[in-house]
């Protein structure tokens, strides 16, 4: 992870929190998570949750730079993945609303200690199938977004996601499986949001040409697996 995306990664904690404070003091949001009394604690509660993901993260780059056993297989697109149009605004849900989920289904825990334990196992999990039946897209295939015209600030965020993504996306989609994941938790508390929020992130993941359908459906199955276990077990 590069020194710059951690600064700007500070930086929207801050302003994550702020939101979050307004969100909760004006009843928009359900808090039940313990300790949330003042803008502090949830500025310390934001910046546990992104260097969670920023170690996640690392889980995730690591073997799909280490992968020995079998080659890569690169993926090919079906005549869907080409027929859908190339969107690069859809990067602001791949990317920074994808990421204000995470928040909002910790607000809904009374303590992340579970949920942030299985997550981690489904990466574990999801690092297995990296490692062992490595898979990718193609690098023009994936770049096709950048020919669109869009505007600077959705072009900095479409930069920043291809400079630490360099390596070809994995199946299954960890986009699609951590979207459903979050889901379970947040579904008794916004049961149409938790159902559309997974067939949104998917739609980004390919509207931004980030995956292909063949990368969805398995990751569906494995944040339905892990987020079942998770609230079963919580």
């Amino acid at each position: 992870m590069k020194y710059k995306t951690i600064l700007w990664l500070n930086f929207a904690s801050l302003i994550e929190a702020f939101i979050i404070k307004v969100l909760i003091d004006y009843k928009i949001v359900i808090c039940n998570f313990d300790g949330l009394h003042n803008l502090y604690d949830i500025i310390a509660m934001v910046s546990v949750k992104n260097m969670l993901v920023l170690g996640g993260y690392q889980m995730y780059f690591w073997p799909q730079k280490n992968y020995k056993i079998h080659k890569k297989k690169y993926l090919n697109p079906t005549a869907f993945d080409k027929w859908l149009p190339a969107i690069p605004k859809l990067f602001w849900i791949y990317s920074p609303l994808y990421y204000v989920f995470f928040t909002l289904a910790i607000l809904c825990l009374k303590s992340y200690n579970s949920s942030a334990l299985h997550a981690w196992l489904m990466l574990m999990h999801s690092s297995f199938w990296f490692v062992h039946f490595p898979t990718g897209i193609r690098k023009e295939f994936r770049e096709k977004v950048r020919s669109v015209p869009t505007d600077r600030v959705t072009k900095f965020i479409m930069d920043l996601v291809h400079d630490h993504d360099t390596e070809d996306n994995a199946c299954p989609s960890m986009h699609c499986a951590f979207a459903v994941f979050l889901a379970f938790i947040t579904y008794p508390f916004y049961p149409t949001l938790s159902i559309s929020f997974p067939i949104i992130v998917s739609l980004s993941c390919l509207f931004t040409k980030q995956h292909l359908v063949v990368d969805i459906i398995p990751g569906f199955l494995l944040g339905a697996l892990h987020g079942f276990i998770n609230m079963s077990l919580s």
